[in-house]
């Protein structure tokens, strides 16, 4: 009976595909959740990693065996290859399809491309109780939902872009000789969001594309027919000596990168950065490189300089004594402390409205903290009215953290030490009268030799920019409260020499032409400004009105 049964599900595989491939996939789920098959593991990021029998050694001493590369959360297991740095990039590419279902590996791009582009009409559409629909990825560790069409096209086309880097990766940690990735993997296939079209910005181009992959090769293009090497991207205008730098230089525009890691899914512009991103999570503890600043160690020289810019201020705020290490940390400090943000996050148990997400949370806090305390007082309350004969559960007691941040002021003798760095802070500035550095919002602490942590007292700074505080008067200055007006005008037209041009004017000026001046308010002495956001054609898109005093 049983092999007159196996006869009719063979026919009926021969006669409907679609049922022998749900059937290997029940083989295969099967054998994937057979105790034998699979261990699972707990990371230090508190993530599940899958590990068959022959990856119980994480450590692999053979870059040609199997056991290179462990897996990640549904990730497939391919074996690395060895190949020349040179042909890295195009040579024994093993590029997999992530698709529910689809088992697909090849190392043909251009049918890799098709095929992933073939699942377009495998995605599912969703309906909510609006009578939208939604369309959702089934791409591996992806989950993208998205209501436009056009925006789930771009998604998959990077899908089959992000699965060459991966594969490039895949045999550069062989070819490299690197050690394997520990980070977070859940997020490997998780790619940023498309709502638009990709634009060439080309001079006289402007062409639009749904394939990031097309994009990066029409790009390209410009820069083979570029004459003397030069970049004519809107608002770049850079000039090179040779056409690979030119590229390179391009890449930065379109964003396109050339590597990423397999196990987490980074992507990077080179080969460099992925070998300091796997560098960096697999420091000696006893290296020679060691920051002579807060002793972190570093696996090479070159990382220990890139680690030190992050200690040295190279940047000083127009506004006021805040200096930063970098222009974007000084572009977040302006935008928060002084320019005027709307509070938009607003807290759903009481009227308080944050101006950032990080904001909401920390005073997210404040009512979890009552909570919390409202509950114990009323355990305890009712733990007092037991009776002797009732049964009375003890509290595990909670494990007392460690004192670590000792002040330096204080005498030797009468030391004091506290658990947390806010409580040294409340008692340095409450007790001992320590005031922060204008622009600076917190205290920070370093970690002495006998293990305790300290106060930082030294701010390392660029000369340039010490020159700059002394040379103005110190103290805190007004923020921009808005009052002023601009104006906006495009003062010439890309060509291939030059770059699209704007200037920005105060209005009351002496004309158009000119730099424009200040009309000022004769009454309250006070003038306006008039901030506006702008495309990249220059037009005006969002314009705000803001009024402040003169300083």
């Amino acid at each position: 009976m049983s092999v007159k049964k196996n006869v009719e599900i063979q026919h009926k595989i021969k006669l409907n595909p679609k049922l022998a491939s749900s059937l290997r996939c029940m083989q295969w789920l099967k054998h994937q959740n057979s105790p034998s098959n699979k261990k699972v593991l707990q990371s230090k990021n508190d993530v599940l990693f899958v590990q068959t029998n022959k990856f119980e050694k994480p450590e692999f001493s053979n870059l040609d065996t199997e056991d290179t590369i462990p897996d990640g959360v549904n990730e497939s297991v391919i074996k690395p290859k060895t190949v020349t740095t040179k042909f890295l990039r195009i040579s024994k590419l093993s590029l997999a399809c992530e698709w529910q279902g689809c088992k697909l590996l090849t190392n043909n791009y251009e049918s890799y491309q098709k095929h992933v582009i073939a699942h377009f009409s495998d995605v599912i559409q969703i309906i909510d109780k609006e009578e939208t629909v939604m369309y959702s990825c089934l791409w591996d560790v992806c989950g993208h939902k998205t209501k436009d069409y056009n925006e789930m096209f771009r998604h998959l086309n990077y899908h089959a872009y992000h699965g060459k880097l991966l594969a490039i990766g895949l045999n550069g940690r062989a070819t490299l000789k690197l050690e394997r990735c520990k980070k977070n993997s859940t997020k490997r296939n998780q790619l940023p969001n498309l709502p638009n079209e990709h634009i060439c910005m080309w001079t006289d181009c402007n062409r639009k594309f749904n394939s990031i992959q097309i994009l990066f090769d029409h790009a390209k293009l410009h820069v083979n027919y570029s004459e003397k090497f030069l970049c004519s991207w809107a608002g770049c205008g850079a000039w090179f000596t040779t056409k690979a730098l030119l590229g390179a230089h391009v890449r930065s525009h379109t964003g396109e990168r050339l590597i990423a890691c397999y196990h987490c899914g980074q992507h990077f512009a080179n080969n460099r950065k992925l070998r300091d991103h796997l560098r960096r999570q697999n420091v000696d503890p006893e290296s020679p490189f060691k920051c002579t600043m807060c002793g972190i160690p570093c696996a090479t020289e070159y990382l220990l300089n890139e680690h030190a810019r992050q200690h040295v201020s190279a940047h000083v705020c127009a506004l006021c004594d805040m200096t930063a290490t970098s222009p974007a940390a000084l572009a977040q400090h302006v935008r928060y402390r002084h320019l005027p943000r709307a509070p938009h996050h607003a807290c759903t148990r009481c009227a308080y409205r944050a101006v950032t997400k990080n904001d909401l949370q920390k005073h997210l806090m404040i009512h979890d903290k009552k909570r919390n305390k409202k509950k114990s007082d009323r355990e305890s309350d009712r733990d007092s009215d037991l009776s002797d004969n009732s049964i009375i559960t003890t509290k595990k007691k909670k494990k007392k953290i460690p004192r670590k941040y000792a002040c330096h002021m204080c005498p030797e003798d009468k030391m004091k030490v506290f658990a947390r760095g806010n409580t040294l802070t409340s008692h340095l500035v409450k007790v001992h009268g320590v005031q922060w550095p204008y622009g600076h919002s917190r205290f920070r602490y370093q970690k002495s030799e006998d293990g305790v942590y300290r106060l930082t007292t030294t701010r390392y700074e660029v000369l340039e920019v010490s020159n700059k505080i002394f040379a103005r008067d110190s103290g805190p200055k007004q923020s921009l409260n808005e009052n002023l007006d601009f104006k906006l005008k495009q003062v010439a037209e890309p060509t291939f020499d030059t770059p699209r041009r704007f200037e920005i004017m105060l209005l009351g000026g002496e004309g158009e032409g000119g730099h424009g001046g200040v009309e000022e308010s004769r009454d309250s002495g006070l003038v306006e400004i008039t901030m506006c956001d702008v495309d990249d054609k220059g037009n005006v898109i969002k314009s705000e009105l803001i009024e402040s005093q003169v300083i």
